[in-house]
């Protein structure tokens, strides 16, 4: 089970494990990102929004993308007190953050992956990021992964 009811902090050994799979979480997103990259044209834009937003949809509460230039949705900006910090970093300077948190009970390896506009794709489901490149950080993405018990 999951690291509940204590708030004793998780052991390194599984706050390592949690890291482990927060890298691959990370993989599988950023492939599924650049998937559509490659298959989004502007003859199917309108349908690459709703694929990749079906993807990050707000329903998701281990990862979602946060920031504060639009187009967004109400749950697109920051929640929390992590959050904050992580956005903060990340539109100064690119910035990753990393935390072992308690949440409701249960505890957490929190993730920020700061995000640019690292492919001119970007533009065409976000048209007011036109002239933007890699070193522009527009939000980040937040991971949370649940550390199961020792």
């Amino acid at each position: 089970g999951l690291a509940q009811g204590s708030k004793r902090r998780p052991s390194d050994q599984a706050i390592a494990f949690a890291q482990r799979t927060s890298d691959l979480l990370l993989a599988t997103l950023l492939a599924a990102l650049t998937q559509e990259f490659n298959e989004t044209t502007p003859q199917n834009v309108e349908e690459g929004k709703v694929s990749i937003g079906l993807i990050f949809s707000d329903s998701h509460t281990n990862f979602r993308l946060v920031g504060t230039k639009g187009p967004l949705s109400a749950n697109d900006r920051p929640q929390d007190d992590f959050e904050h910090k992580a956005l903060k970093q990340a539109l100064d300077g690119g910035q990753p953050y990393t935390d072992v948190q308690l949440v409701a009970g249960a505890w957490f390896y929190r993730r920020s992956v700061p995000l640019s506009v690292f492919r001119k794709e970007c533009a065409m489901c976000h048209p007011n990021y036109t002239g933007l490149g890699e070193k522009d950080f527009v939000g980040a993405l937040m991971l949370k992964v649940p550390i199961k018990k020792n």
